[in-house]
């Protein structure tokens, strides 16, 4: 049984050494591999916080567009509402006729006012200047 023992004792410290030395060869092996694993995880934080602030800067502008828009937009029905005005003025008060292609422009115009949300008086105004007649009297 020490012939067994020794045999054994000996099988063990060869396991031992082997374990030892494929230890050597894998714990830098094992540590680069970490590293590059948290070198990866660094850079996909990196860029999500690039992204976040990318994403943050894209609606701040958004945001400031949207108010730009609806003054542009309020812009354009003062322009619209001028326009009507100034029609009724000129077809209905000056002249009183109006010719077919002004009654077509107006009524698109005022459509176009409608649609943003806007009436005030335009609507009485386009519908006198909608029935004035298309020629001057005789």
């Amino acid at each position: 049984m020490t012939e067994q023992l020794k045999a054994l004792i000996a099988i063990s410290a060869s396991l031992t050494s082997a374990i030892i030395g494929w230890m050597a060869v894998l714990k830098p092996l094992m540590g680069l591999r970490h590293e590059r694993k948290a070198q990866r995880q660094r850079a996909i934080e990196e860029t999500l916080k690039a992204d976040k602030a990318y994403r943050q800067t894209v609606l701040d502008k958004l945001e400031g567009l949207g108010s730009r828009m609806t003054t542009m937009d309020d812009s354009i029905a003062d322009l619209q509402r001028d326009n009507i005005e100034r029609a009724y003025c000129m077809f209905k008060l000056e002249h009183g006729y109006c010719p077919s292609g002004m009654k077509e422009s107006i009524a698109s115009t005022y459509a176009s006012y409608q649609a943003r949300g806007y009436n005030h008086i335009a609507s009485s105004r386009i519908e006198e200047l909608l029935a004035l007649p298309e020629f001057p009297e005789k």
